[in-house]
């Protein structure tokens, strides 16, 4: 697989580091430079403002023994502890962002050193990381500070691909044996959904056109750790019970309906991002009758792989990666949410690539440059839009409600902030829609008794 990379790097002229670096340091500020003021959103209440354990360092340590993603909980007590509020949460997101860009940039080089037409393909890795950097189907997983889960996992779990990479390439032991399941370790201490990442790296080596037999030699440290983890979720409580939340949700049958459902919505975001959803309303599905087209559009991805896996690697690579990253693992732990964007923030970067190469092929170079700038400020266009709503709750939740009208939830998160705000006839409206859409919905309706209780009290206090 790797053997012809030693003699042919000098066959692939880098870019300057520095001018690559500045490129996409440039394109995601741009991106996201209106974000850093957003405010806390819906899920950071739980899991960073109204949660003790991340507030010192103290109580992340007491916390380690019964929570889950200590990694994740770590990054928010140094924000935290460093007292520079929601801004310091969204700078250090960006900054994570950035790291993913680069990695994206350095993973993109080093697939395109194993194409026969590499020498053509010399500025896709650039335009690939660059599509990453601003396409908006990411600000779910940057803009969101709660996002962060997918972000930081993103980080460590890249990294130790292209360590891996670099292990194959060297021979290094090192890499291999230590450094890539050491980066595994951190991935799943950030997001347990990283369990993937050995099945990543065989989609990476048949990809480059390697064989899973001689590859799993080299990988087998990798795999050690996947069981290892395996074993410590089943045994863990925290992690136990939420298998069993999972587990009860939903049947086989009707996970494998749903979650091909969920991967045709979000690749659809990814090809059109025009309506984007923090909370998109999706059925659960218990069969197929109402999932035929996502199911063909499935079963007509899953053909274009196999077709193109010889004659047009990259394409069948980024099929192969974006069905492992999105259906597998959910058909066994399926979610309350069935998809969520930030989803997309790990499994989407080969399909940037295969764009890039796509189009490097296929236009002449000045052609390119232009289609390249009018994509890049489209794109960046709509992640500066999209963070907009991210500027507080209430804006955030009414953009939702217009994409999703009919789900209960919606609605009680916008009465919940027009609550807290004062706007309370507002909230009276919200929370009596939720209770419509859904009569079991107890947070709306104990939202409702305490607005009406509170109007009861000023009543009593207003009167002579």
């Amino acid at each position: 697989m790797y053997s012809i990379w030693p003699s042919t790097m000098h066959a692939i002229r880098p870019e300057s580091q520095t001018r690559v670096l500045m490129w996409l340091t440039l394109a995601a500020c741009i991106g996201y430079a209106n974000v850093l003021g957003g405010a806390f959103q819906f899920d950071d209440y739980n899991v960073i403002v109204n949660e003790p354990h991340v507030h010192t360092w103290a109580g992340w340590l007491g916390g380690l023994g019964s929570g889950i993603r200590p990694l994740l909980k770590f990054s928010y007590t140094q924000n935290w502890t460093m007292g520079t509020g929601e801004a310091g949460f969204h700078l250090a997101n960006l900054l994570i962002h950035l790291a993913d860009t680069y990695l994206v940039y350095r993973l993109a080089q080093a697939y395109i050193r194993q194409q026969w037409q590499r020498d053509s393909l010399r500025q896709a890795p650039l335009f690939a990381a660059l599509l990453f950097a601003v396409h908006p189907v990411n600000t779910e997983a940057v803009s969101y500070i709660s996002g962060r889960s997918a972000s930081l996992m993103t980080l460590f779990y890249l990294t130790a691909l292209l360590s891996y990479v670099t292990g194959r390439t060297r021979d290094s032991k090192i890499h291999l044996y230590v450094v890539t399941p050491l980066l595994f370790i951190l991935a799943l201490g950030v997001k347990e959904t990283a369990i993937t990442f050995p099945f990543a790296l065989l989609v990476w080596e048949m990809a480059c056109g390697g064989r899973w037999q001689i590859a799993i030699k080299p990988q087998w440290p990798v795999w050690a750790v996947s069981v290892c983890a395996v074993l410590f979720f089943i045994s863990s409580d925290s992690y136990f019970a939420q298998m069993q939340r999972s587990a009860a949700f939903n049947g086989l049958h009707g996970n494998i309906a749903t979650q091909i459902s969920g991967f045709a919505y979000l690749l659809r975001q990814w090809v059109l991002p025009l309506w984007l959803n923090i909370d998109p309303d999706l059925p659960l599905r218990t069969g197929f009758s109402g999932a035929l087209l996502p199911l063909f559009f499935f079963i007509a991805a899953f053909v274009v792989m196999l077709v193109f896996w010889r004659r047009r690697p990259w394409l069948g690579f980024a099929l192969a990666w974006v069905m492992l990253q999105l259906i597998p693992l959910y058909l066994f732990l399926p979610r309350l949410d069935i998809a969520n964007e930030r989803q997309m923030y790990l499994a989407g970067w080969p399909l940037f690539l295969a764009m890039s190469i796509e189009l490097t092929l296929w236009l002449n170079a000045a052609t390119l440059r232009l289609v390249a700038a009018a994509l890049l400020l489209s794109l960046v266009s709509l992640t500066v839009l999209r963070n907009q709503v991210y500027a507080n709750e209430i804006s955030l939740w009414e953009d939702t409600v217009t994409k999703s009208p009919d789900k209960a939830r919606v609605h009680n998160n916008l009465g919940h902030s027009y609550l807290l705000s004062n706007r309370n006839d507002e909230a009276r409206r919200e929370f009596t829609i939720a209770l419509q859409l859904d009569p079991q919905l107890y947070q709306a309706r104990y939202n409702l008794l305490q607005l009406e209780d509170e109007n009861e009290e000023r009543g009593r206090t207003s009167r002579p």
